[in-house]
């Protein structure tokens, strides 16, 4: 049986040449040139997908989002919207769009879209209602105000194809996040890639990307597939984002906005259909204002948003990870361990868990391995380290981390390449704490 398609948009010829392209590929369609015509025919048919402008003068796109959300009608839409403004396809998101497209439309682009957003609600069909995909990170080891609204998030977003930016502190899982969101999308057959962006080598960060051809610099001898290429039908990493080069983000642009790149030194366009989850622990929104990362791309990569928060906001979660923990590691090291004491859990809450998650985890498995008995004690922990970060300390960390770096640049008379190899921070950081600090070269 065809799948059914309806398209709502208020321009005559532009629904033409989109159910022209979508009719070849034996899909039925219907058109709508507004919001009440699209609604009275939801009543009507029962619809697969629908492609729905934001701009028309009866019933905008917002609207009719509202009205589908308040009917509580489960149908899967693409938002079509002009590139400049990203800004209404991510709220078009938030009120239910499952994704977006830019015009003027790829039509290439816009099939991949369409048959990759079909593909996932049928999957969702076949499960059914009542089973639920149960592989979400940490699942059954949250508190409503910390980890468990980030589950509901992920149950929602993991199986559309949208882009999905994390940000949160260091260590508290942000990969593992990502990891999560392909496990439990349509892709979870497909390469799941990650991508340290800040280790990468700043001259051949394009060729990692996007990969090169035999010849195009100096050692290229042959050629090479880059991650873009290597993660087709899949999911790309992209951790700590905000460290690439702004040429670089131009190129990752036109990726993501078309589905297209070329090696470095080649001609061809090749496409990919590679879906993004991105994660920096930097304030992206500071660094769009100071113009170190694109608004264009900042707004293509924040679809979707997720926040992780911190350990410390969450500590009543902590006996409920330290379990998971266990469960985790215990067979690793061919331990039985049966729990632990309230001695245990006691000292853990009064650690700071700068570290995060992944401070707690080290903590356990640490614990694990000290064990002698079948439960973890207070006496397998270290004495916790507390610092109670007032404003004049958060100053006094800047006024040191300034210092280092003023010396790592004398000691290398200038040369920033060595400075950021003895601080052990990548060179476009390095970059941005000289302008961060004001520090004169």
């Amino acid at each position: 049986m065809d799948k059914k398609i309806l398209i709502v948009d208020d321009e005559k010829n532009h629904r033409l040449m989109l159910k022209i392209h979508l009719a070849e590929e034996g899909f039925e369609i219907l058109e709508a040139e507004n919001g009440v015509e699209a609604l009275q025919l939801i009543d009507e048919n029962d619809f697969d997908l629908i492609l729905l402008d934001i701009k028309m003068d009866i019933m905008d796109g917002f609207t009719f989002l509202s009205h589908m959300r308040q009917k509580d009608l489960h149908i899967p839409v693409i938002v079509i919207t002009a590139f400049s403004n990203v800004k209404t396809a991510v709220q078009a998101m938030k009120l239910g769009a499952v994704d977006f497209i830019s015009k003027p439309v790829d039509t290439d682009n816009l099939l991949d879209l369409v048959k990759n957003n079909l593909k996932a609600s049928s999957d969702e069909s076949i499960s059914g209602a009542d089973n639920v995909l149960k592989n979400y990170v940490f699942e059954g080891v949250y508190s409503e105000e910390g980890l468990g609204k980030i589950i509901e998030m992920l149950k929602m977003v993991a199986p559309t194809d949208a882009t999905v930016l994390i940000t949160g502190e260091s260590g508290t899982g942000k990969e593992l996040v990502a990891k999560s969101i392909h496990d439990n999308s349509h892709r979870k057959n497909g390469p799941f890639l990650a991508v340290n962006c800040a280790a990468l080598n700043e001259n051949l960060i394009e060729s990692e990307m996007f990969g090169h051809e035999k010849g195009a610099f100096t050692g290229a001898v042959s050629q090479k597939k880059g991650k873009f290429e290597l993660a087709d039908k899949g999911t790309l990493f992209l951790d700590e984002v905000v460290e690439l080069p702004l040429p670089t983000q131009a190129k990752l642009l036109r990726a993501l906005q078309e589905k297209v790149f070329e090696r470095v030194g080649g001609e061809k366009s090749i496409r990919t259909d590679v879906r993004i989850v991105a994660a920096t622990n930097r304030n992206i929104k500071e660094m769009v204002k100071e113009g170190g990362f694109r608004e264009d791309l900042f707004f293509r990569l924040n679809v979707f948003p997720i926040n992780l928060p911190p350990l410390r906001e969450r500590k009543s979660e902590i006996p409920l990870l330290v379990k998971f923990f266990i469960d985790k590691y215990s067979h690793s090291f061919n331990k039985l361990i049966r729990g632990y004491t309230d001695s245990y859990i006691q000292k853990l809450m009064k650690f700071d868990f700068t570290g995060n998650i992944r401070e707690l985890s080290n903590l356990v498995e640490r614990s694990i391995i000290l064990c002698t008995s079948d439960k973890l004690d207070a006496s397998h922990l270290p004495e916790p380290e507390h610092s109670d970060f007032s404003e004049d300390s958060a100053m006094d960390v800047r006024g040191n981390e300034r210092n280092l770096i003023t010396k790592a640049l004398k000691q290398t008379n200038g040369n920033k390449t060595k400075a950021a190899e003895i601080l052990g921070i990548s060179r476009r950081t390095l970059h941005n704490k000289i302008k961060e600090y004001e520090i004169e070269v």
